[in-house]
């Protein structure tokens, strides 16, 4: 779901579209390339919620690298709900002289598509320019009108606009001006927000500001609560929003005698509601596919429930319809659950386009929140975008703020297994079992799904390759439904050049297979920062990893790593490590426990956490030295 009011969208993509040549040089924002001296808006909220905003953007190239983003400009819109038009656009020259873009600079796509689960708006349109003559230092300048037309739902009118830290913005101001009548919200963080003035029938906020790029943190978590940031809503809560959106699903609920004939097969001999809710879920995770064609309003309003049974695809929303009936057939009531499934932990100050991205089923006679587009997760089980997250559920007596449960460190618990028999030419044959719970299950069960019928030989080529060896291997797995909470495999390999020097060397006292997150190691997250500007996603998690290395007679084993005993109970933290050496086989065991109550570690958290990190780091690369004697 979408909702493509204001531009903030497009000058972060503006903005993206050079990260990865910055980050080449080693400068990780655009700061170095480009500048935005100035984003100067004036919207008008009517008394029917219809809008206008005139916006300039003046930008200018420090580089040639700069080039493509200040060269370029494009904007999604929906034709229904929306109309574009450019009043003025050209190339500002170093010496003064303005060269207009001309028509052949002008493209107008109309429709947008996409495959696979990308988004596919068909009354949607993208307008781009495309600048003449742009050289080093020169600025390119726009002013582009934007209409709204309509509401995506009834009553609600919202718009934000966010500073993002990739590149500099010299000057940005911002006139509101709403009818009274609206009762418009306005917050501005970070950024000047003058008083409300009022005259007559009509209300005006100016709001003012400007940004210096920095560098961002990674794995950042409620950056839309932390960039300075306008928004405003015609909505004062979250609440409401989920309301109106509630209201809107209901007007396409139809109980019809299809729907009835499913819910009665699918839960044929079952009397709990849990059981019968679970079968449901299982129906449309096998008989639904997720699709995103998005039609007017579709950003927030579904498809009928007989399209979605026809064509037996949907995306969330229309998921979550078609379950609510499926539901309701069988006399269990169901309500859509808004939520955001990008790293925002917290609310926006107000109900804005951005502050949800999805919505999924609450089914409060069970307390049970479920996500039917989330592939392989078991029922009553959220994926991890929707854990720990804060949802405006739309009950039937009116909209309601709750939480997602959060993961559990020993319901989110991988454990692996590993022997391996060392060769004398350095080779290997490795035995590896893996057993993963909850949503380490899940992600399991999901990788496997993407492995083809009679494709495990060459995933385990891909895994070896990865990891910088040459081998051939088989993996073998239980039948993977949905349905449960563990997921199990077994892994046979043979190693060509597992020992970096068959003569001597050093080897990781538990070799890793490339990057598969069941390892310690993959589960520490990025403490590679010294600091934070912003909180961290750090899930609870647990990790448990017991190897031998067998050695073969004509090598010995010179040392082994030491244990270690890491405990911060302040910050859920607990590590330990055992090695021993019995005769030419090494064995041991780490377990790393993240025993969290949320999903989130705040700046202070990192902080303390840091130290212990770094220490567990600096352990997982000791390694196992031997020789030739």
């Amino acid at each position: 779901m979408t909702n493509c009011f204001v531009t903030w969208l497009v000058r972060l993509l503006l903005c993206l579209a050079t990260t990865s040549t910055a980050w080449a040089q080693g400068n990780p924002t655009l700061a170095a390339h480009l500048r935005i001296v100035r984003i100067e808006s004036d919207t008008t909220v009517h008394a029917d919620l219809t809008t206008r905003t005139r916006t300039v953007i003046e930008r200018e190239a420090l580089t040639d690298q700069g080039l493509p983003a200040v060269g370029k400009f494009a904007q999604f819109y929906s034709k229904t709900l929306q109309s574009l038009e450019i009043d003025e656009a050209y190339t500002l020259k170093a010496d003064g002289r303005r060269i207009p873009v001309g028509a052949d600079g002008l493209q107008r796509q109309a429709g947008v598509v996409a495959s696979g689960v990308g988004q596919s708006w068909t009354d949607g349109e993208v307008l781009q320019l495309t600048f003449p003559d742009v050289q080093r230092g020169d600025r390119t300048v726009l002013t582009y009108t934007l209409r709204g037309l309509a509401t995506s739902l009834p009553g609600w009118v919202a718009g934000q606009d966010y500073l993002v830290p990739f590149v500099g913005i010299d000057r940005f101001r911002w006139t509101l001006r709403a009818a009274r009548s609206v009762d418009l919200q306005v917050v501005a963080p970070g950024l000047r927000l003058s008083p409300m003035a009022t005259d007559g029938d009509w209300a005006t906020w100016t709001i003012e500001g400007s940004s210096t790029a920095h560098d961002f943190d990674r794995a950042p978590a409620n950056t839309l609560k932390t960039y300075p940031r306008v928004l405003f809503s015609s909505f004062r809560q979250h609440e409401q929003l989920a309301q109106a959106f509630g209201a809107a699903m209901r007007t396409r609920l139809v109980v019809s005698d299809e729907v009835r004939r499913i819910a009665t097969d699918a839960t044929q001999g079952l009397s709990s509601p849990h059981d019968k809710a679970r079968a449901l879920y299982l129906w449309m995770h096998r008989n639904i596919r997720y699709v995103a064609v998005y039609l007017g309003a579709g950003g927030w309003v579904p498809h009928d429930v007989d399209t979605v049974l026809k064509n037996r695809y949907g995306d969330c929303k229309d998921q979550v319809l078609l379950l609510t009936a499926l539901l309701q057939a069988v006399d269990i009531e169901a309500a859509p659950a808004l939520l955001n499934t990008f790293s925002e932990y917290a609310l926006t100050e107000l109900p804005v386009s951005n502050s949800f991205n999805h919505v999924i089923t609450y089914l409060p006679a069970l307390n049970l929140f479920v996500d039917t587009t989330a592939g392989a997760v078991p029922f009553g089980v959220l994926p991890g975008a929707d854990a720990d997250k804060p949802v405006a559920v739309a009950l039937p007596d009116g909209g309601r703020l709750m939480r997602t449960p959060a993961f559990t460190a020993e319901g989110n618990r991988a454990e692996v297994r590993s022997v391996w028999q060392v060769g004398e030419d350095g080779s290997a044959a490795l035995e590896l079992s893996l057993r993963g719970t909850g949503p380490t299950g899940a992600l399991l069960r999901e990788r496997l799904h993407q492995i083809p019928a009679g494709g495990g030989p060459a995933a385990v080529q891909r895994l070896l390759e990865a990891s910088g060896w040459r081998g051939r291997g088989t993996v073998q797995h239980p039948p993977l439904r949905p349905g449960v909470q563990t997921q199990t495999l077994r892994l046979n390999a043979t190693i060509e050049n597992l020992l970096p020097d068959p003569q001597a060397g050093s080897l990781p006292a538990h070799p890793m297979l490339s990057d598969a997150p069941i390892y310690v190691l993959s589960q520490l997250g990025d403490f590679t920062a010294a600091t934070r500007r912003y909180p961290m996603v750090c899930p609870p998690v647990s990790v448990r990893e017991d190897f031998e290395l067998r050695w073969p007679a004509s090598l010995d084993v010179v040392r082994v790593p030491r244990d270690l005993d890491i405990d911060q109970p302040a910050d859920g933290l607990r590590f330990k490590a055992r090695y021993t050496l019995d005769g030419r086989t090494v064995k041991g065991w780490r377990e790393l426990t993240l025993a969290r109550t949320g999903h989130v570690c705040s700046v202070e958290e990192y902080a303390r956490l840091k130290p212990a990190i770094d220490q567990v780091t600096q352990h997982l690369r000791s390694s196992v030295l031997y020789q030739r004697p």
